[in-house]
């Protein structure tokens, strides 16, 4: 690694080159803006909490990491013990790092990795994916690629290709897929090869904080966006948060908000915190009831745009989604008569002759419990999937059935898929979808009682 390295920009302008200039932090900036009572105090308050909550869980996540560009591998499945940070699935062995990109690129290299699928994903502040490095977007390498800010020293990193983003921190998620046992520690053997190498210092992660709550939430957003510069596309939203003292270099306090406006403000807050993941279910739910039973996130997802609510409700349910065309998570909550799945029952997934899932490459159904967790069963059995050929049972015909159920339904050629005895849920992803499955063409078979 070599080479040019270019002077970084002054200060000021070392941020996202599409950011909003930071609002004016002083009061009397903000004095003469026009009184703002309580019912908008508690709307902007509201709107301000939708808009920062991804956010927040960057930083929060961020906090976690004892150091910045340093790539770890978990070489074992994720375990119904484990509490998750998203739904795992158990096709795919995680990587992740921090990036800290201010001071120069971060130069990832990957062994060559043959007809195995794998995936790096790079995640903004904002949750937004801003690209991929892997088997659908790059190729199978080897390969050397120099993770570099827009805004900071560029450096020429000799065979490299340059991958560019957009903010100096950024999450970086990897995904290798890994079989049966033997194919794990194949993977596995492939996963140590991956290394990151910074070009320059790297900063330390900011110290682990206790949540705020009420106003102290929407001041934590701003020092966020302070960090995090905001798109330019959110000009005309931060506009409207100035009014409360929300923005980057603002205080809540800075607004002079009346004794009752301040009072429907945290109250807002704290509402909104309290119900947010209730609120993103029940959207998901009624999703899934309009689409017989299976909630096919939008089209938006991973590149939200302006769409803060849509944002806001995947950072609840899973932060850090893949865009569609990487892969497509269907959620099955509803069975065919749209009722919510209960181990009560048992319910059978058909995929008809010719009809399982058009995955680039793989697809799998995985069941979680109520907190969103994998469910112990005795054969540590947590999905089905086309990874593990040698597991997944056909019919004669070369149909595919899957069987969610408490029971062993005793069925030799079709696959059961244990479930708890209360309430779950059944996800199937496709990873590289084919253009069926993104246009709607190709949907999953309803979730059939039995």
């Amino acid at each position: 690694m070599s080479a040019s390295k270019t002077a970084a920009p002054p200060a000021a302008s070392r941020r996202s080159q599409s950011a909003v200039t930071a609002s004016p932090s002083s009061p009397n900036a903000l004095n003469a803006m026009p009184g703002v009572g309580p019912i908008k105090a508690a709307v902007l308050a509201a709107q301000a909490y939708i808009y920062g909550y991804p956010l927040l869980e960057f930083e929060k996540y961020r906090s976690g990491v004892t150091s910045l560009n340093t790539i770890t591998s978990f070489t074992t499945f994720a375990r119904p013990d484990t509490v998750p940070i998203w739904r795992p699935n158990t096709d795919t062995l995680y990587s992740r790092a921090v990036l800290d990109l201010s001071d120069g690129p971060v130069v990832l290299s990957i062994p060559d990795m043959g007809e195995r699928y794998f995936s790096f994903q790079l995640n903004d502040p904002y949750t937004n994916v801003t690209g991929y490095i892997g088997s659908r977007s790059t190729g199978s390498g080897p390969g050397v690629y120099a993770i570099t800010w827009s805004g900071g020293p560029q450096v020429t990193v000799d065979g490299a290709q340059v991958v560019t983003v957009p903010y100096p921190s950024m999450l970086l998620i990897g995904r290798t897929l890994a079989g049966g046992p033997a194919d794990q520690q194949a993977a596995i053997a492939l996963m140590n090869q991956y290394t990151l190498t910074p070009t320059g210092a790297a900063g330390s992660p900011p110290p682990v904080t206790p949540a705020p709550e009420g106003l102290a939430v929407l001041d934590a957003i701003s020092a966020a966006m302070q960090l995090n510069p905001p798109p330019a596309v959110d000009a005309a939203a931060l506009e409207a948060f100035r009014l409360i003292g929300v923005g980057a270099g603002l205080h809540v306090t800075d607004a002079h908000l009346g004794v009752l406006a301040t009072l429907a403000a945290d109250l807002t807050v704290r509402i909104m915190a309290a119900l947010g993941p209730a609120v993103a279910i029940a959207t998901q739910y009624l999703s899934a009831f309009q689409q017989g039973g299976w909630a096919t996130p939008d089209s938006k997802i991973g590149n939200y745009g302006v769409d803060y609510q849509l944002r806001a409700g995947v950072s609840n349910i899973g932060p850090w989604a893949n865009t569609p065309d990487e892969a497509v998570y269907s959620a099955g909550l509803l069975d065919s008569n749209l009722l919510p799945l209960i181990g009560l029952r048992s319910y059978v997934i058909h995929f008809a002759p010719g009809q399982e899932p058009p995955a680039g490459a793989f697809w799998s159904v995985t069941v979680y419990g109520s907190n969103g967790q994998l469910v112990s069963n005795p054969l540590n059995r947590y999905s089905i999937s086309n990874s593990r050929p040698g597991e997944l049972l056909r019919r004669p015909d070369g149909s595919i059935d899957i069987i969610l159920s408490q029971n062993d339904p005793g069925d030799a050629s079709a696959n059961w898929l244990p479930v708890p005895p209360d309430w779950f849920t059944a996800y199937l992803r496709v990873y590289v979808p084919a253009q069926s499955v993104l246009d709607g063409r190709w949907t999953p078979p309803p979730i059939t009682p039995i």
